[in-house]
């Protein structure tokens, strides 16, 4: 996973957003492909920087002639740099970790890259069992 997913995934059972992330095992790439960036907030992400934890474009405001609303960017955007930041987010995988929803405290475990966004009763229990067992200083940490 990358933490550009942060950019866009929301809690599945109260939609807040952003998440907040906990890595526990991630991979460096070699030479990774770096997306364009996009116009408004001039890195990748569009609305939110998982890497520096910060809001990206959250603020709409009427267009010159008053036709249309369009995104702006905060001054936090300013904050983080295509070159580097992107560069370095884009250097790594995330192969496991936790992904906690702030509002109603749900952890959805990244599994083998994949983030596992579902519902505690939709979930594979073996699976979260294997994760939790192989993870369980790093969860008692966050506890605590």
């Amino acid at each position: 996973m990358k933490l550009r997913l942060l950019d866009i995934l929301a809690c599945p059972i109260d939609k807040t957003w952003p998440l907040k992330i906990h890595i526990f095992e991630e991979r460096e790439i070699i030479d990774p492909k770096i997306p364009q960036a996009d116009e408004i907030t001039k890195v990748v992400c569009k609305y939110y920087c998982g890497k520096k934890d910060l809001v990206l474009s959250n603020e709409i405001s009427d267009t010159a002639d008053g036709s249309a609303k369009t995104l702006v960017a905060t001054k936090e955007a300013g904050k983080v740099s295509y070159e580097k930041d992107c560069k370095e987010c884009f250097s790594k995988e995330i192969i496991s970790g936790i992904i906690k929803c702030s509002e109603c405290d749900t952890y959805y475990p990244i599994i083998e890259e994949i983030p596992m966004m579902l519902k505690v009763e939709l979930r594979n229990e073996d699976i979260e069992r294997n994760f939790t067992l192989k993870w369980t200083e790093k969860i008692k940490e966050l506890l605590e």
